[in-house]
Parts: C-alpha cells; structure tokens; sequence
C-alpha cells in the first residue's frame, strides 16, 4: 500500500477541511463539534498514477476523500469503479478489515486522509455513518434528501401552510354594503373578506367589489351576500405548502381559506405564499391566464425552462417540480385552444394530453404528444386549420413535432368518439407492429380543456375490450423487457456504441413506466402517473411495501438525473435527450445509478413471471 512521504503531507486550514466534511455524505450528519475534530485531524496526501493505495487483502490506514484526481477501483483486472473529487473510499475495507479491492492512481491525484482509529470511533459512535454504507436505495436516498435540507431552499419541500402568514379571517354578514366592505378592507389591510350568509361562508375580495360597483354600476349601498362565492377552496394548516401553490395553480385563485374542520385560521394569499417559496412559476400561471394571444403564450412558455432549472438548483424534489410543470403545460395547451377554437368546437370536443404530458412526468420541453376526441355527429369545417395552427403554435414555443406525427394536426389523432372506439378495437383485438405504442400513448391520455366525458365513453370501451382479450396484457408488457439494463455482470456501466453515454429512458425509465402501466391496465386504476400506480399497485397487495418503495425512489431518482443531464445540455447549447455520462456524476450518484438499474432487473423478472412473457414467443 503506498504510503506518502512527509515533503508529500501537508494540512489544509481546520475551517476549510470542515466545510468539506460537512458537505459530503454521511458526515454532513454529524454535529459540529465532532466536525471540528475529524477537521483537526485529516492530512492530505499526493500521490502519482501506477500507485497502488490500497490491495486486496490489505488493512487500510484511513478512508481517502479525493480532493482532485482519479483512483481506479479493480476486481482483478476489471474496473468496477472510478473515484473523483469529493468521492472516498473504502469505508467498507475500514470496517471489514480488509480489501475485497485495488485501488489504483489514474492521474495526479490529492486526497484527504481520515486515520482509521477515528473513522471507527465515529462509526461506534454515530449509528448513521454505519447506516449509510449499508443501506437500500430509498433510505440512501432519503438520507441524501436530508443532508439537502442544509441547503438554502430545502424548506421548500416540507414547508407547511402554517409556516407561511395566513391573514386572520374578518368576517361581515351578507347584508354588508360594498362601502362598508371596501372600508372594512382597508381598516385590516386585507383584500378579502369572508361572507355570513345564513348557514354557509363565502368569500368576496377587492376586485368583486370593484366588479360591482365600476363595471356593473352597482349602488355602494347595494348588499355584498349575492356578490360572494360561497364554493370554497380551502386546505388544512398543516398540508404542504407547495400542494397550496398546486392548488391555486390549479384553479386560477390567488387565495385559499385555511381552515382545520369547521374552524377557519384566515386566508393565505398567493403573495405571501410566493414570498415564502420565492419561484417564479406564478408569474408564468399569470402570463398565461391573462394572454390574448398566440405572442403573449410564446413569452409564458419560454419562461418555463428558467423555472425548471431554478427548482432543480434549489434541491427541489423531481416529482414536485413535475406536478407543477404539468398544471403549467396544461394551462399553456388550454390556453392556445381557446384562443384558437371557436365555442361550439369547444362544447363538442376534448383535448387530450397523451404519454409522459399526460402521466405529468414531463420536466423539459418533449415531443408533442396530443389528441383531440370530436363527438359523434360533430363536424367543423375550419377543423384542419384550427388544428394545423395548434400544432404549429406549441412548434413556436419550442415543444418539437413528434417523430411518429402524434399530434392533434395529424387526422389520425383528431376523430370522433366511435372512430377513437374502432380503432382501440383494432389496437387490442387485430394489433399490428405499431398497434402497441400507440395503445400505450393513448392508455395515458389526460383532458387539457372541453368535454371530459368524451374521453371517459372512449375509455369504458378500452376497459371493455381488454376484459374479453386477456392475452393482450401479456403481448403488451412484453416491451418492459425490450432493451438491456445498461448495467454489466460486474455491475460496470454498459454505453452505447460511438458515445461515451448510456441511454437513461431506455434502459431504466421506460421499464418501469410501461411495466407499472401494463400491471395498472390490469387492475383498472384510474392513476395515470407512473408513482400514484405504483402506489395503488401496492395498495391492491400487489407488491410487497418495501419493494413498491424501492421502485418509486429508482423510478424519480433516475427521472432527476435525466432532468440534470438535460438542463446542462440545454445550458451548453446541446439539444435536449435521454442519454447520461456517468463520468459526470459522483460517486454516491454513481452507486445509486447501479442501485437503481438493479431495481429495474428485478421489476422485469416480476413483470415476466406476473405475464409468463417466457412462454411467449
């Protein structure tokens, strides 16, 4: 084992080395104090390529942080894993004893050195250290999410509404004229207030007010009871903060009444809410929701790039960021069609979001992937140029023409309720080559805007047919297993030929988004996102609860590295894809990467037992 001379071995200042240890993964979990003296007592150490660090069978003298530089992990003569900055090693030999592994310098190479004796200590010590280096993917994961929760804005995810201000509530009665109430208004420094009327509440602000008495040229004097909305929006205190912003996202209001039960605590208005999360994914929803044009929708969608990569950067969870991209996107696609279609086309079709849009697993701008459903007996003569002009808008905002032409302007795509139904029974019954895909974009359709139950009668008649052919579900999962896990016998990373990546979606995403998607056709669950099927899969028994953990940490933690890889793409000028340098990532990352390809082998030896895809040729 190569041991540094003393004109090698130099010290780094205390306060520099703690901040390095506090940084790193599991002992950003210790206290300060015992910091302080792990900092005290690390040494660095430089070491030249071709030097052996550590052998099989040896004792080592201390866990390596590397500084800069790269040291090479061998099992014989095969690479099993590589150790750049801010990685260490070998925790695992330190407890053990001994190597099971080389490890040997590949370039120039500084690293810190933690001495054995006090790596023990603190193992014996602090339980979680040990922990760390033993754990399953979804407590790795969740450690890590901890250790992120240092960081400035990892209060975002767990933040509650009671942490945010919630105005107390004023309450007048439904026989309160408008004057009383703007004065009321002023007197609280409010906008809103809360309406008695008989036995409900309701709620009016500063803009009905001045709705009634401006616009509509109420009396001031006039009542404010028939003014209010009495159909309330509300959540409890202790809900999450960011499901508020969901909320309000959602149903186009700038306040919720926060109330536990029958007792309301006051209304949290969206600014306040917004000065907490400090996002600007609200300026967007506003853009959106007051554009009267095809220009005004341009600026809002180019915008939603920046909100991606300010939630990612601020540790935001994967799944949070991809709920609220999706009510964005949807709002985006909603707001084009009614500015395109008429209201009879409106009244008489659906617009549907289809694949990832519509599991609301899309982060960055994909392919475009919509239908439109028209009601039988519908015709529109100005269809082609309304749809035409859809497809070229959302082209505009930077959301690409699908390859396969999936898209609301191809007339496959756009048909009337008997033709959706005839052509499922074509899918399902007569499949040819392509029959599955299209089934699979379909069978995750979400409505965008108009009439829903266009969508429902489409999807009785799917459900209807898959329980008189059962042998489809087994022809149609058999696409889980498709493509290899990019992960060899040594566990080393597979790439794909000429490029120095592997591909993220094809060989670990779409495995569990279409194996979860052919168990849920099933089971009949409503759930389109690929996590709420998971979860009702376990719900229905179907998966051990352990397991169903493990799949869904797999599931968005590969879903984040692809959200990663793809921002800095977008950052170099790069056009947007699937695939990941694991070179790029560090060595926690790298293992949880392994850690999940694992997953996804054991979900599709369940998907082919669960199918019998072995006896399928």
């Amino acid at each position: 084992m190569a041991q540094p001379d003393e004109t090698a071995v130099t010290t780094l200042d205390d306060l520099d080395q703690q901040a390095l240890l506090a940084r790193l993964a599991p002992f950003n979990q210790l206290p300060e104090p015992e910091l302080e003296r792990l900092a005290a007592t690390l040494r660095i150490g430089q070491f030249q390529p071709g030097e052996i660090l550590l052998d099989v069978g040896e004792m080592p003298a201390c866990l390596y942080i590397v500084m800069e530089g790269v040291v090479r992990e061998l099992d014989v003569e095969t690479t099993v894993a590589l150790y750049t900055a801010d990685d260490a090693f070998d925790a695992r030999a330190l407890l053990e004893g001994n190597s099971k592994r080389r490890f040997v310098v590949d370039e120039p190479t500084r690293c810190l050195q933690l001495p054995r004796p006090l790596f023990l200590d603190v193992v014996q010590t602090y339980p979680q250290v040990l922990n760390f280096y033993s754990q399953k993917i979804s407590q790795r994961l969740a450690a890590m999410g901890e250790a992120g929760q240092n960081q400035e804005m990892a209060a975002f995810t767990v933040a509650k509404i009671h942490d945010a201000y919630i105005h107390p509530p004023v309450f007048v009665t439904a026989d309160t004229s408008i004057h009383q109430a703007a004065l009321a208004m002023k007197a609280h420094k409010i906008n809103s207030l809360l309406v008695n009327r008989d036995d409900e509440i309701g709620i009016i602000t500063a803009t009905d007010l001045r709705e009634a008495a401006i616009v509509q040229r109420q009396s001031v004097d006039a009542p404010v009871g028939s003014l209010a909305s009495y159909e309330l929006i509300g959540m409890a205190p202790n809900d999450f903060l960011f499901n508020a912003l969901l909320r309000m996202t959602h149903h186009n209001i700038n306040r919720l009444v926060i109330r536990d039960g029958g007792v309301i605590h006051g209304i949290l208005e969206q600014m306040d809410l917004l000065s907490y999360l400090s996002n600007h994914s609200h300026l967007i929803a506003l853009q959106i929701e007051r554009a009267t044009s095809k220009d005004d929708l341009k600026w809002a969608s180019h915008d939603l790039v920046n909100v991606v990569r300010d939630l990612h950067a601020k540790g935001i969870k994967i799944r949070y960021i991809m709920q609220l991209v999706s009510e964005l996107n949807k709002k985006l696609l909603r707001k084009l069609f009614d500015l395109l279609a008429p209201p009879d086309l409106l009244a008489h079709s659906c617009l549907l979001v289809l694949g990832s849009e519509g599991r609301e697993e899309q982060v960055l701008k994909t392919d475009q992937d919509n239908a439109l459903i028209l009601r039988d007996g519908f015709d529109h003569g100005d269809l082609e140029r309304i749809t035409g002009e859809f497809t070229s808008g959302l082209l505009e905002f930077g959301y690409p023409r699908c390859p396969g032409n999936i898209m609301v302007s191809n007339p496959y795509w756009t048909k009337s309720v008997t033709a959706f139904k005839d052509e499922l029974f074509q899918w399902i019954v007569y499949p040819k080559r392509d029959s599955f895909l299209q089934f699979a974009i379909f069978c995750d359709a979400t409505a965008v805007t108009g009439d829903e139950n266009l969508l429902k009668h489409v999807k009785d008649r799917m459900y209807h047919l898959l329980s008189d052919h059962q042998s489809f579900y087994s022809q149609f999962a058999k696409a889980t297993v498709a493509f290899e896990t990019p992960l060899s016998f040594f566990t080393n990373f597979v790439l794909e030929k000429n490029r120095d990546e592997l591909d993220l979606k094809k060989g670990g995403i779409f495995p569990i988004v279409h194996g979860v998607r052919s168990l849920a056709l099933e089971y009949r669950l409503p759930q389109t996102n690929t996590v709420d099927r998971i979860t009702g899969l376990s719900q229905r028994n179907l998966f051990q609860p352990a397991f169903s953990s493990e799949l869904i940490e797999a599931f968005t933690y590969m879903s984040a590295l692809r959200v990663k890889a793809g921002l800095q793409k977008t950052t170099q000028g790069l056009p947007q894809d699937n695939y990941l340098n694991p070179k790029e990532l560090n060595k926690l990352e790298r293992e949880l990467l392994r850690d999940s390809f694992k997953i996804v082998n054991e979900f599709k030896k369940f998907i082919t037992y669960h199918f019998k895809l072995g006896m399928i040729s």
